[in-house]
């Protein structure tokens, strides 16, 4: 449970609190009574700023509503929250270090900038402002607070332009090779099938984990037959561990897969996926992306596009990352949670 609690629990757009709390503790004075009320306590100081334990009660809110159920005894209930607190506070710790540096490098947004942003949504989606307005009041977000996230999003991709994106080319070479994936070596004859995939493994030998894996691959399923993106449904369904993580599974001939695997793919078409499939690695569900009659040559110009994009992101994230780490060690940072 906690396993999966981690890899869905998401970082949020980055929100700042402008002002200080002074004190270890907000206390409340109950009429009559003649000591104070513990309500609040502080949770993590970072340079000198505080977020208190109710910011981050609110911040995880909905992963609580989500995860956290009647039937669950007090201390399974701890643990949940317990979990979801230390995936959401060091989400916290860096956005507010991020917007510390939006403020310190005077990176600011318009309201014709946000204007413009909306409009593209908007267009991009089929839909008008009103129409958006209202989707947005129907899940509990008015339009000043949209604005708010779209001009926060705005300030983070001018920050990760000034401070991260230098000239990033990712080759045709590089491409090639994402798409070959482990399989370059090859003796087989083509054609070579490029397969994404979704894989959940089982947590242990027990039956009951082999089963709620089982299930949670259906429950992927579900979602894809309901035209859920393939690359985000597995993003929140395949298990954190090497290779089942990984969306590309690579580039094989059918003489290469194993029996169950074959099976599955060798009647799909391009940007179909299989069922739920058992096998040595847990239960997987394959997309096939495309068909090359070579793992170096003939690969569809818009997949290799579409790989090159992906790739270029991979890049612009992983350096937000490393440049986050650096800024994380120069900063003064103290969780109390």
């Amino acid at each position: 449970m906690n396993r999966y609690i981690e890899k869905t629990v998401k970082s949020q757009v980055f929100r700042g609190i402008s002002y200080c709390i002074s004190g270890v503790f907000l206390c409340l004075l109950a009429a009559g009574a003649a000591q104070a009320v513990i309500v609040d306590r502080i949770v993590a100081i970072v340079n000198s700023h505080v977020i208190t334990l109710s910011q981050l009660e609110k911040r995880a809110r909905p992963y609580l509503r989500e995860y956290l159920s009647e039937d669950m005894s007090p201390e399974e209930k701890a643990q949940v929250k317990q979990t979801i607190y230390s995936k959401i506070l060091p989400q916290m710790i860096d956005d507010y270090l991020v917007e510390q540096e939006i403020e310190r490098l005077g990176i600011s947004v318009s309201d014709q900038e946000v204007d413009h942003a909306i409009e593209n949504v908007c267009r991009n989606n089929g839909i008008t402002v009103q129409e958006l307005e209202e989707k947005l009041k129907q899940d509990g977000t008015s339009m000043e607070e949209y604005r708010k996230q779209v001009a926060t999003q705005i300030e983070r991709a001018r920050l990760i332009n000034s401070q991260v994106q230098s000239k990033i080319v990712i080759t045709d070479e590089q491409v090639r090779a994402y798409l070959r994936g482990e399989n370059s070596s090859s003796e087989y004859g083509g054609p070579y099938y490029i397969l994404d995939h979704i894989c959940v493994v089982p947590e242990s030998d027990a039956p009951s984990a082999k089963a709620a894996a089982e299930q949670k691959a259906e429950e992927a399923l579900k979602a894809l037959e309901d035209g859920e993106d393939f690359a985000e449904v597995a993003k929140r369904y395949s298990s954190p561990v090497p290779i089942a993580s990984e969306l590309r599974l690579g580039v094989f001939s059918l003489d290469e897969m194993s029996p169950s695997i074959k099976k599955a793919v060798e009647d799909l078409k391009p940007g179909s996926f299989s069922g739920v499939i058992e096998t040595p690695m847990g239960f997987q569900i394959l997309k096939l992306v495309g068909i090359s009659s070579s793992k170096e040559e003939n690969i569809d110009p818009a997949l290799m596009e579409e790989t090159r994009h992906k790739l270029y992101n991979q890049e612009i994230n992983q350096r937000f990352q490393d440049w986050l780490n650096e800024l994380r060690s120069k900063s003064a940072i103290r969780i109390l949670l």
